[in-house]
C-alpha cells in the first residue's frame, strides 16, 4: 500500500542532508527561499532535539545552504526522530486494531485521501 510498510534505510539521512525535512503535514524543502525568514521550528510540537532547542527553519536553511555540518546533523536528528515516531505510532495502531483509522488520519494531515487497505 504505497510503500507504507517499506522504508529505505538511508531515506531519513539522505533526504535530511539535502534539505528535505519530514513533518506530519508532508515534507518541506528547507533550502527553498520561502524559509529564509521563517523563525518557526521545523515542525511545531515535534519532540526532537532540533525542534525542542529552537533551531528555526531559516537557521536550518542557512546551515544547509552554507554546507555547515551542523545543519546536516540537526536535519538528520529531526528526520530520524520523525521516522521513529511514525513507526512507534504504526505499531501502536496495529496492536490496538486501528490501523485503518491511523492511516486515514495520516493522509488527512497531508490533505490527501487514504487508499483503503486491501482485505486480502
Amino acid at each position: 500500500r504505497r510503500g507504507v510498510d517499506m522504508f529505505d534505510c538511508v531515506l531519513p539521512t539522505r533526504n535530511a542532508e539535502n534539505g528535505q525535512l519530514f513533518t506530519r503535514h508532508g515534507s518541506i524543502q528547507v533550502r527553498n527561499a520561502a524559509f529564509a525568514m521563517d523563525q518557526g521550528p521545523i515542525e511545531a510540537g515535534c519532540g526532537c532535539y532540533t525542534c525542542r532547542n529552537g533551531f528555526s527553519r531559516s537557521y536550518m536553511r542557512h546551515l544547509l545552504r552554507a554546507k555547515v555540518q551542523l545543519g546536516a546533523r540537526l536535519a538528520v536528528i529531526h528526520n530520524t526522530y520523525y521516522i521513529h515516531t511514525l513507526m512507534r505510532e504504526l505499531r501502536e495502531a496495529i496492536g490496538e486494531g486501528r490501523l485503518e483509522e491511523y492511516v486515514s488520519e495520516w493522509y488527512a494531515e497531508r490533505g490527501e485521501e487514504a487508499v483503503p487497505l486491501s482485505s486480502g
